[in-house]
């Protein structure tokens, strides 16, 4: 049927799902069609008695599935009754024309999936900063980028069910934390002939507030790491062998001391914390003086913690797995990305260089 059927995977965070649906009630008053809102929800028993309420003020419909995020995406693109399926996320507001921006993207059978980019808004804290400066934003901006993308997040995507259907939707075989599926979907429709158009238009807004609060914030990054790993093995075709993580030429670097420590003298083991305190405010000062954006320094210190956790999440996984090959290889997610691989890579194995002849030349002091 002609339409579009808005999928919400949820659980609690009524506020936020409460201002989500008072969005989503604006454009479909500006949509000519038919809709309806699909709310996968798994929240507690006295939530759910708001969340009913919340459905017959918003004209929605509440079906219960646990807990797998993925798993409530299939289970509410199975239950949608109209063509195309938008999926957004319990803590975005849409905007008013989000409907009709994505439907307008569907001119072509060969559009599989449309996408739209994301901002954030709302009140920021000190950590905020920090986040943003880190590189795990970017995938929200790529519908700025051209008219097409290999991927989407699902916090704002849409998706021909036809399409879903024939790629057998989400892989719910990935494991719910760390994630991933997004990517993977988005490249299995890519893979399958389908386009995935970009709409700049199609905008939604994202509150600050569940991307500033420290600790699931470092969580989400280690998770993120993790979730590479899967993506790819799923999809090697889309990745290319790059120089060492930053985080796995610091590991070696504190493999070499503790075995210099061992052969030569104990009194080398005191580098340890030297190296890696140096290593952090080294590239946190070239990252100040050469890198992207404003940051102060000590919000540039923060944003490379996030940035080591990241990669010490994908490195624990690659081992874990038994796939100590793939710490050698990265996703690409656009062209342009190809040119930054090498460069940063060489930058990092420059700094491990100048840092470890440092080493060298205080270990020839001690002995």
């Amino acid at each position: 049927m002609n339409g579009v059927s808005i999928v919400i995977a949820t659980k609690g965070r009524l506020k936020l799902l409460e201002n989500l649906l008072r969005s989503i009630a604006v454009t479909r008053d500006n949509f000519q069609g038919d809709t309806e809102i699909i709310l996968v929800d798994d929240s507690s028993e006295e939530e759910v008695r708001i969340i009913d309420s919340l459905c017959k003020t918003y004209d929605a419909k509440r079906v219960y599935f646990s807990p797998s995020v993925a798993g409530k995406r299939n289970y509410g693109a199975k239950q949608a009754k109209y063509d195309i399926v938008l999926f957004l996320d319990s803590d975005c507001i849409a905007t008013p024309h989000l409907i009709e921006e994505h439907v307008a993207g569907y001119s072509d059978e060969k559009v599989g999936g449309v996408a739209g980019p994301l901002e954030f808004t709302g009140e920021e804290n000190w950590f905020w900063k920090a986040v943003n400066a880190s590189p795990f934003l970017i995938c929200f901006k790529m519908p700025y980028w051209g008219p097409v993308s290999l991927w989407a997040t699902t916090a704002n995507f849409s998706v021909r069910k036809s399409a879903f259907e024939q790629i057998n939707g989400f892989d719910e075989s990935f494991p719910n934390k760390p994630g991933g599926e997004d990517v993977d979907l988005g490249l299995r429709l890519t893979k399958n002939g389908y386009i995935i158009r970009n709409t700049k238009d199609g905008l939604v807004y994202h509150d600050k507030a569940t991307w500033q609060a420290v600790k699931p914030m470092f969580r989400r990054c280690w998770y993120y790491g993790r979730a590479d790993v899967y993506v790819v093995e799923r999809h090697e075709d889309y990745s290319c062998y790059t120089m060492p993580r930053k985080m796995l030429l610091n590991m070696l670097g504190i493999v070499a001391i503790v075995l210099m420590a061992l052969f030569l003298s104990s009194k080398i083991m005191i580098l340890i914390p030297v190296w890696i305190f140096g290593d952090w405010i080294i590239n946190s000062l070239l990252q100040t003086r050469f890198g992207y954006g404003d940051n102060d320094l000590l919000h540039q210190m923060i944003t490379q913690l996030l940035i080591y956790t990241n990669e010490a999440g994908y490195i624990v996984e690659c081992l874990s797995q038994g796939r100590p090959e793939l710490v050698f290889k990265q996703t690409v997610f656009v062209d342009n990305q190809i040119k930054g691989i090498p460069y940063n890579g060489l930058i990092n194995a420059m700094q491990f260089a100048l840092e470890y002849m440092l080493i060298l030349g205080v270990v020839w002091r001690i002995i």
